[in-house]
């Protein structure tokens, strides 16, 4: 008996010439009047031109917004289908979010993204946590860069370890050094290490659940930035 494979739906980019800058240039004019301090490291770590997956730990609404801030370019956002709904669904489509959806065809789509050298913005945990702690990775972010990778496109995962003060007036951004993956690694393998260079990044930031996580109750500082 022939197996029947499920065609996936495509996925529209909802990003165009006029819409896009406009928000963009919205969010940096709200989230500068937002933020009391937005502390960043590792700025250089961001490649200027062309593709990359941008991997963070999800522990606030403003992740997203800041992170495209300081990309500062035209990029792309994974993000949980229930937010793209209503008018906050509709501003998301048009500064790149599209839905996690596994009926849709997220491997074309990112592809077709990064042929136009484009990053994508991901955050693996799936959801944000509150509790201060980095949560282990989903998976999908690798399978989008092997399938990126097998087509023989230049994809880079850049790191980034985010946390914010208490009152989230504060903002703490730690881009790490760029990542090439090996599509012939074990993809869980792979999603761990990363996850370990996002705990790393965010200890380097004072995180004390991180610094737990890696190197347990070893007397680290336990007063940095985030607390």
């Amino acid at each position: 008996m022939q197996k029947t494979v499920k065609k996936l739906a495509p996925i529209k980019d909802l990003k165009d010439p006029f819409t896009f800058p406009f928000l963009s240039a919205l969010t940096k004019v709200v989230l500068g009047l937002w933020y009391r301090r937005l502390e960043v490291w590792g700025i250089d770590n961001l490649p200027q031109t062309g593709p990359f997956i941008c991997v963070a730990n999800h522990s606030s609404r403003f992740d997203g917004p800041t992170l495209g801030r300081l990309l500062d370019r035209p990029a792309n956002f994974m993000v949980a289908p229930t937010e793209l709904v209503g008018l906050q669904g509709f501003l998301l489509g048009k500064v790149g979010s599209f839905p996690a959806n596994p009926r849709l065809d997220l491997i074309e789509h990112a592809i077709g993204r990064f042929e136009l050298g484009e990053p994508l913005v991901i955050f693996p945990e799936g959801n944000v946590f509150y509790d201060g702690k980095t949560h282990p990775f989903k998976k999908g972010f690798c399978k989008l860069a092997f399938a990126a990778i097998e087509r023989g496109l230049d994809i880079p995962v850049i790191p980034v370890g985010i946390c914010y003060g208490k009152d989230l007036r504060s903002a703490h951004f730690n881009f790490g050094q760029p990542i090439r993956l090996d599509p012939t690694q074990d993809i869980k393998d792979v999603a761990n290490a990363i996850h370990r260079e996002v705990l790393a990044l965010r200890a380097e930031i004072g995180v004390v659940a991180d610094q737990s996580a890696l190197y347990g109750d070893l007397g680290l500082n336990r007063y940095g930035v985030c607390g």
